[in-house]
C-alpha cells in the first residue's frame, strides 16, 4: 500500500516538474526544444493516462490551439519572426503538455469549479506575460483580459465537466 502511495506522489511531482520543464522548453527554447520536451513528457504521461483523458488533451489543445490563433489573426498577440494563420508549433505544444496536467497536479482545482474558474482567470495572462517578458509572445492588454476570459470560461467548464462525470 505504502509503495502505491510513494508510487502516485511520484507520478503527480513529475507531473508537476515536467510540465515546468516543458513550459520553459517552449518558450524559451522554441519549436525544436518544445518538440523534444514535450515529445518525452507526453511519452511518459501515456502510461498515467486516466479513462477519457485521452479526449480531454486533444480537446483542450484544439481549443486553445484555435483560441490562440484568432487572438494571432486579429493581431492582439504576435510572436516575433513568425507569420502563419495557426499559432507557433511551441505554443500548440504547451497547451498539450498543459493538458496533460488537468487530471493529475491539477486534479485538486478542477474539484473546485469556481476557483478553478478564478485561478485560470489570473494564472493564465500571468503566464502569458511571463512569455512576453522572454521574448517568445508580444500582448496587448485586450489580449490579457481575453486570456483571463477565456480561461476562466475553460477551467470552469472543465472542472464542472469533471464533477459531473464523476457523479455518474
Amino acid at each position: 500500500m505504502n509503495a502505491m502511495v510513494s508510487s502516485k506522489k511520484m507520478a503527480l511531482l513529475l507531473n508537476i516538474i515536467g510540465f515546468q520543464l516543458c513550459w520553459i522548453a517552449c518558450v524559451i527554447g522554441g519549436n525544436l526544444w518544445a518538440s523534444i520536451c514535450v515529445s518525452l513528457f507526453m511519452l511518459w504521461h501515456w502510461w498515467q493516462l486516466k479513462t477519457g483523458e485521452l479526449w480531454l488533451i486533444i480537446t483542450i489543445t484544439l481549443v486553445g490551439t484555435l483560441f490562440d490563433s484568432l487572438l494571432l489573426n486579429l493581431d492582439l498577440l504576435t510572436f516575433p519572426s513568425y507569420e502563419g494563420p495557426l499559432i507557433p508549433l511551441w505554443l500548440i505544444l504547451l497547451w498539450t503538455a498543459f493538458s496533460a496536467t488537468l487530471y493529475h497536479s491539477m486534479a485538486w482545482l478542477l474539484k473546485k469549479p469556481l476557483l478553478a474558474a478564478a485561478l485560470g482567470a489570473v494564472a493564465a495572462p500571468w503566464s502569458y506575460y511571463a512569455g512576453s517578458l522572454f521574448d517568445a509572445v508580444q500582448l496587448t492588454s485586450p489580449a490579457l483580459l481575453l486570456i483571463a476570459s477565456a480561461w476562466a470560461l475553460l477551467l470552469g467548464a472543465v472542472a464542472l465537466f469533471r464533477r459531473e462525470r464523476e457523479s455518474c
